[in-house]
């Protein structure tokens, strides 16, 4: 039980990164580290 639920976080995280990328990519948007103002 222990493998699957860590498999299952991994896939998570994974499957967020790629939405995120291909989003990025979409709009041609660059990926900026600092925050901005306003944002926690």
């Amino acid at each position: 039980m222990r493998t699957k639920g860590r498999r299952r976080a991994v896939v998570a995280v994974a499957r967020k990164l790629a939405v995120l990328l291909h989003r990025m990519w979409a709009d041609g948007t660059e990926f900026r580290s600092e925050k901005e103002e306003g944002t926690v």
